[in-house]
């Protein structure tokens, strides 16, 4: 469970096809140059030429027509089924809609299979559970409620995925800080990657108002970022003076203008600045791993910006409804919001990664409550597992991504080319926290969000630990053991 340092900037931004999501807005259709790239000379030609087009280097397989089933739980996020988010059956003129059926046609082709769809009504996983505990082999894979997943997959009921042959995890299709942080003393039970563009619509980011940032004669920091330069600090520096009392009614509410604004925003944010609230020693064994000088200096610089600053404002609005407003500098959210929230809205705005604590986090990190998939113990046929998870997970990266970028970008009031190399950065530094996805909703995972609450915002983090400290020794134990029992059942 080991944090592999990402140091991935693009020189420059990639070509994005056209899309437009899962609401009815269709965006321009993108235009290419040709001759950007001049015949190369006799004298240019390599022996081995570079690969022009992302492989999967999976073997050719006929798998004769098999119904390769995908169990997903019912549910609506940002306009779409969840199911949607990895499989659809028709073309209907949103591009990112559009972009899974060609990806999905692409898999189905290659290999003369057919992706079908199973939901199940329920967010606890009972019908999930019962089924593969009767042995009915009813879902080759299934996805649903991270924290619900998750606590499934300490049951026994799902495949080790390192198993599995055929997965890559070298491939850019596999997120390495989210291999890395769900993979325990070898083995891992849960899939975060490119499968679904779930993944990227729950990953966090900075989005920054245009004309705020106008307003105040500030520098959208695009450069200190790719410079590996864009820390807690700067973000408090900008957002700290931004205050306008629009109404002038001499509070502060909802109606004036903040630096940030943030509540339940704050959810999911802490592993972003390298907080670890559990880790994985070299045994395999996990341990505490949060009372320490991190910690404590991002609740404190939270702390500073969230109460102390004039900028700062705690509020029961998510960050989201006050940006979509047009009510703050700043927003620190998940990028699917783009989908739901900003992307009718008049809004101009730049996107950036989650800034770094300080000058000692040696990378980006973008946070992510991704809606992972699991292999049930009941799904047959490992060879072909692997091959169509692989594939599938290839053409999500290759054929999804993009699209889903573009909406980010070119909804309506978004695009500037140095937003595109921004996401690019968050796109390869995702990570599906572990801390967070086995936390079962509370415990230390949510130490920020807890401690930053809008009635009573604290940073005493020493006695705040000292509260709970007990307790989630107790469930770490547990946790530890089940984990055990995965390995030597």
């Amino acid at each position: 469970m080991k944090k592999r340092v990402l140091s991935m900037l693009l020189a420059a931004v990639m070509l994005l096809p056209t899309i437009a999501g899962c609401s009815e807005n269709k965006a321009e259709e993108a235009e290419t140059d040709a001759g950007l790239f001049p015949t190369p000379t006799a004298e240019e030609v390599t022996v081995e030429p570079e690969e022009t087009e992302l492989s999967d280097h999976l073997p050719e397989s006929d798998f004769e027509g098999y119904g390769f089933h995908v169990g997903a739980q019912e549910g609506v996020y940002y306009g779409c089924a969840m199911i949607e988010q990895v499989l659809v059956e028709e073309l209907n003129g949103d591009v990112v809609n559009d972009a899974v059926y060609n990806a999905n046609r692409t898999v189905e082709s290659r290999f003369n299979v057919q992706l079908e769809s199973i939901l199940f009504p329920d967010d606890s996983g009972a019908s999930v559970k019962a089924s593969i505990q009767a042995g009915d082999d009813v879902y080759d894979i299934l996805t649903m409620h991270d924290i619900t997943v998750a606590n499934l997959s300490l049951t026994g009921l799902f495949r080790d995925v390192n198993e599995i042959p055929h997965l890559d995890y070298t491939r850019p299709w596999w997120p390495s800080y989210s291999v890395d942080s769900l993979t325990v003393n070898g083995s891992m039970y849960l899939i975060s990657n490119y499968i679904s563009y779930m993944n990227l619509a729950m990953t966090r980011a900075v989005f920054i108002n245009k004309a705020i940032a106008d307003q105040f004669n500030y520098t959208i920091p695009y450069e200190k970022v790719k410079n590996g330069e864009w820390y807690l600090d700067d973000f408090i520096e900008m957002m700290k003076d931004v205050y306008i009392d629009v109404n002038g009614n001499g509070r502060r509410d909802n109606d004036d203008i903040y630096g940030f604004a943030a509540s339940s925003a704050l959810y999911a944010i802490q592993e972003s600045f390298g907080v670890e609230p559990v880790k994985e020693d070299e045994n395999g064994r996990l341990y505490l791993n949060i009372n320490n000088e991190t910690t404590v200096t991002l609740i404190e610089k939270f702390y500073h910006m969230m109460v102390e600053t004039e900028g700062g404002y705690l509020n029961n609005n998510e960050s989201v409804y006050t940006f979509a407003d047009g009510n703050a500098l700043f927003g620190m959210f998940d990028l699917g919001r783009v989908l739901s929230n900003l992307r009718d809205t008049e809004i101009t705005y730049g996107i950036l990664p989650i800034p770094k604590l300080n000058e000692l986090q040696a990378d980006y990190i973008s946070g992510s409550t991704d809606r992972p998939f699991a292999i049930p113990t009941t799904a047959q046929n490992d060879e072909r597992l692997g091959i169509l998870i692989e594939a599938m997970s290839a053409e999500g990266y290759k054929q999804v991504r993009p699209a889903f970028f573009e909406i980010a970008l070119k909804s309506k009031y978004a695009y500037d080319a140095e937003s595109a190399e921004m996401l690019e950065i968050i796109g390869n530094t995702i990570v599906l926290d572990f801390s967070y996805i086995y936390s079962n909703f509370g415990g230390f995972a949510w130490t920020l969000m807890n401690m930053m609450s809008v009635n009573n915002p604290t940073k005493d983090f020493a006695s705040y630990y000292a509260k709970n400290e007990k307790v989630q020794k107790k469930t770490l134990e547990k946790l530890q053991k089940s984990f055990d029992n995965l390995k030597n059942p």
